[in-house]
């Protein structure tokens, strides 16, 4: 076994076990040198895998223990968000997708799409979608908290090219208070001859998804926007529960 590996990975487990747990404690239980266990660490903290507290103790954050979910929803939970997705895609005749924030990721929840002659290619589309080149990255960095923010842009750096040419936190933060104010966040592809819309969606346990669309510029116009803008908020609100 990769000695640092098991390293890490026997400071996860004592964290797992105890919650919050101080450094004397860990190299007590380890028996690892402090250096040792302050540099994995700094590593993890980096990652946001770990936090540091108030009371200098260190605790596994939410997005490490976010990894061992196999679903961030429950059966039944999927089971709502499928139908409303698919309901979207067959009131616009277009293609939609509900995406949720997993580390530093978009991932998508599910997907659905109308079937037409002229179509995205969804497969292609919402692939890998970008945190920040995309309208559902950018509504669920918007609805982070301001200190999430400056976490993330320490971890990935700011948009700068991706969005607007953002290279400052107080850039991200108007940027992302526009997104808010407005519940919407719009891109346009000239290039891919396509563009795509987003709204939140504020589940009551606080979690935040985006539900998105995309489809052929050539097919929004202002009438086809607007009722695309209803549509995308009226599923936004079935799901907002």
């Amino acid at each position: 076994m990769i000695q640092v590996i098991d390293r890490v990975f026997t400071i996860i487990e004592e964290l797992s076990l105890d919650g919050e747990v101080s450094l004397d404690s860990l190299a007590r239980i380890t028996g690892l040198n402090k250096g040792t266990i302050c540099n994995i660490l700094r590593s993890l903290i980096e990652l946001g895998y770990v936090a540091r507290t108030r009371g200098s103790h260190y605790a596994l954050t939410d997005t490490f223990r976010r990894l061992a979910e196999t679903e961030a929803c429950s059966a039944a939970e999927l089971e709502e968000m499928r139908k409303t997705v698919v309901s979207l895609a067959e009131s616009t005749r277009e293609s939609g997708v509900l995406s949720v924030l997993r580390g530093d990721r978009v991932a998508v929840v599910t997907q659905a799409q109308h079937s037409r002659p002229l179509m995205i290619n969804p497969m292609e589309i919402y692939a890998a979608l970008s945190l920040y080149h995309s309208v559902s990255g950018r509504i669920l960095v918007s609805h982070l908290t301001e200190e999430q923010r400056a976490r993330l842009t320490g971890r990935i750096g700011f948009p700068e090219a991706q969005w607007d040419s953002i290279a400052s936190l107080p850039a991200l933060e108007k940027a992302c208070r526009k997104i808010r104010r407005d519940r919407l966040s719009v891109m346009r592809n000239p290039e891919q001859g396509i563009i795509a819309f987003a709204v939140p969606v504020f589940r009551s346990d606080g979690r935040v998804f985006s539900l998105g669309l995309t489809m052929p510029l050539m097919r929004c116009t202002s009438p086809v926007k607007r009722q695309i803008l209803q549509d995308l908020s009226s599923h936004a609100e079935k799901l907002s529960v």
